[in-house]
């Protein structure tokens, strides 16, 4: 029986991270070096993710590792989120590179492509800037992609940069600052139904269709990403189907059993009307594609909701 390969799961503790390092140890096909955050290894700072991987002979690496914050932070913190993921991305490519790591996988998020598209193609990835509210933070993704197609020119070093659709699922945020439209009309109408409240207000008109990837489908298709061959990779993974918002609090309130109304709250803005992510990468190169039915994903969130959130 061949000797396990080490696998090391940047950003283990977030969202994404975590159910990667889940699926992970599940299949039982690498050895798993977990880093959980800035505490254990701060990634900002030159050679400690070099030692870290010669160390521990690490020899695949997925990347979920950010400096995040909600909207109001990346307007008052522009240069602190550039500067800080900027860092991390130059790292681990040099990091990746200086230990011949065999492969590295990077999830990057679908904010990095302009601002002005509706359906996100990768050829049209460098049409344009990202959306200003993001703009620090979509600028230091779009250098992941050019540090992959660099380090593969110059270096050989083997990456895929992978951009997901909006994620949803079991261990999310559901902070109406912090969410996605998701996450805050799960706590709204549970809080709606707990509380006897006949109305629930949704932000805008309701009608901007939004495409919505269940977590563990991406983390699946980010560990299915190992088994390409070696070389510079850049492509989206979605389930290439939109839903309104409307109709998603619909289905959402249908299945928390809270037969309240919906009010919209108009001076907010939609945003764009549409925003999807046009996915054909994994089937035909990957054999692969997202299963999860969404109705199934949103009921398995609730579920957790209830149970981790609500105490139920």
């Amino acid at each position: 029986m061949s000797e396990l390969k080490n696998l090391s799961v940047l950003g283990a503790n977030g969202f994404l991270g975590s159910a990667i390092t889940k699926h992970l140890k599940s299949e039982g096909k690498f050895n798993i070096f977990p880093l959980h955050g800035k505490k254990e290894l701060d990634l900002t700072k030159d050679n400690l993710l070099s030692q870290y991987l010669k160390k521990n002979k690490i020899n695949y690496v997925i990347n979920c590792s950010a400096f995040v914050g909600g909207i109001a932070y990346g307007y008052d913190f522009p240069a602190e989120l550039l500067s800080k993921n900027s860092s991390i991305a130059l790292n681990i490519y040099e990091a990746c590179k200086e230990n011949n790591i065999d492969f590295l996988v990077n999830p990057i998020s679908n904010c990095a492509y302009p601002k002005n598209q509706e359906l996100y193609e990768e050829k049209n990835f460098w049409a344009g800037a990202p959306h200003e509210s993001v703009f620090e933070y979509g600028f230091s993704k779009k250098l992941l992609v050019a540090l992959g197609n660099a380090y593969h020119k110059e270096y050989k070093l083997s990456s895929a940069n992978v951009v997901l659709s909006n994620m949803y699922g079991p261990g999310d945020h559901f902070d109406e600052k912090k969410s996605h439209a998701l996450g805050a009309m799960i706590k709204k109408i549970y809080h709606a139904k707990l509380h006897n409240e006949s109305c629930v207000e949704i932000w805008g008109t309701g009608k901007p269709i939004r495409e919505w990837l269940y977590v563990q489908d991406g983390a699946e298709g980010l560990i299915k990403s190992l088994e390409l061959k070696q070389g510079n990779y850049f492509f989206n993974i979605g389930v290439n189907k939109g839903i309104s918002i409307l109709e998603m609090s619909n289905l959402i309130a249908t299945i928390i059993g809270w037969n309240g109304t919906f009010t919209f709250d108009k001076t907010k803005p939609d945003g764009a009307m549409e925003k999807r992510v046009m996915s054909k990468f994994p089937e035909n190169y990957l054999n692969w594609s997202p299963k999860t039915n969404f109705e199934t994903g949103v009921i398995n969130t609730i579920k957790w909701y209830e149970k981790n959130v609500l105490n139920l």
